[in-house]
């Protein structure tokens, strides 16, 4: 055969391995795709969940921290109830006392004042409060309410208990008067008798018997009223009864009978109890003299002074015979046992 008979026939061996290079290729980028798409899955899954995680874990601690401020709620709104209760109960105990107080200074005073308009402030003050203390489901105003009630029912009752005050102590000066003016007429001049009266000369420096108080706390000066008992002679100069402890004013009556069986007299006396601020008076214009503040047995209610008239002075028979008879009804005179005391006018009770 010629030339061209053999280009026909050429082999076809060299195109197929091209074709099967080509396939191969192929496959091999299409096995690559494959894997980076499902990569590309596998990631996009990944980042999927991993959002689904990270907004699962903000949601749960959104949820935390809600619960957590509903429970801080909740123990806020418990303390606060438990105070509002606290503050009301309190409120309420303190209101009480005090309506008690007003119900029980009401019937003291009934027809024991000089005007009733502070007993009808307290009336008024415990209907506003009762009125106050009347709610069933209180707050914070009504416990502030409440508490002003009970600080103006407070002041009622002082401005009802200082007139109630004033009207005893008005009674009692009545009542001095008048056992004043009753000891006057039991006996000739002002006191002691013919043989021994002499006129008194008040001065800036006299001293004067104090009036005890209702409101005493027994201390020395301070002796209550009711401790003590005024006597039925010898007012002072200045008007005032002679009061003493009523042991030693009870011993001095009969010590006193006994004396004006003997003299045809009451016994002189100038002065008897004194007050813790008439004590410091006499400290001041007499010094040494006049016992410290707090420790004279005047405070206590068991001394008495004659008048200092010649009839009672050292030697005479009105001294003579009280030094030797007081003591039997438990009245001394220390001037008649201590060397140098110049006080024959001073005699206390000893019992």
């Amino acid at each position: 055969m010629g030339t061209h008979a053999q280009r026909r026939v050429r082999p076809w061996w060299p195109l197929a391995v091209v074709l099967l290079v080509l396939a191969a290729v192929a496959t091999v980028v299409a096995v690559q795709v494959r894997a980076s798409a499902a990569e590309q899955r596998r990631e996009a899954a990944a980042q999927a969940q991993a959002e689904a995680d990270a907004s699962a874990a903000a949601q749960a601690e959104a949820d935390r921290i809600a619960a957590a401020q509903e429970a801080e709620q909740a123990r806020q709104a418990a303390v606060a109830d438990g105070a509002l209760a606290l503050s009301w109960a309190t409120a309420n105990k303190v209101a009480q006392t005090d309506l008690a107080d007003a119900d029980e200074l009401l019937g003291q005073t009934d027809g024991q004042v000089d005007d009733d308009s502070t007993r009808d402030a307290v009336t008024a003050a415990v209907e506003t409060l009762t009125a106050a203390l009347g709610v069933t489901e209180p707050d914070q105003q009504h416990v502030a309410a409440a508490s002003a009630a009970t600080a103006a029912l407070r002041q009622a009752i002082a401005d009802l208990d200082a007139a109630h005050q004033s009207w005893l102590d008005a009674r009692a000066a009545e009542q001095a008067a008048a056992a004043a003016a009753a000891a006057r007429s039991s006996y000739s001049g002002d006191c002691g008798g013919a043989g021994s009266y002499e006129t008194s000369t008040p001065s800036a420096t006299t001293l004067y018997t104090s009036v005890p108080t209702d409101d005493g706390d027994g201390s020395n000066g301070n002796l209550p009223r009711s401790a003590m008992t005024a006597l039925g002679w010898c007012v002072d100069s200045a008007g005032h009864a002679q009061w003493l402890r009523s042991d030693a004013a009870a011993a001095m009556v009969r010590l006193n009978a006994a004396f004006r069986a003997q003299f045809g007299e009451n016994i002189a006396i100038d002065l008897s109890y004194r007050s813790y601020a008439d004590q410091v008076r006499a400290r001041e214009l007499y010094g040494g003299l006049a016992a410290q503040p707090g420790t004279s047995n005047h405070g206590w209610g068991t001394a008495i002074d004659t008048w200092e008239w010649a009839a009672y002075d050292f030697g005479t028979p009105r001294y003579e015979w009280l030094v030797q008879h007081g003591p039997d009804y438990g009245w001394y005179c220390p001037a008649a046992t201590e060397s140098g005391n110049p006080e024959y006018w001073h005699f206390e009770y000893r019992g």
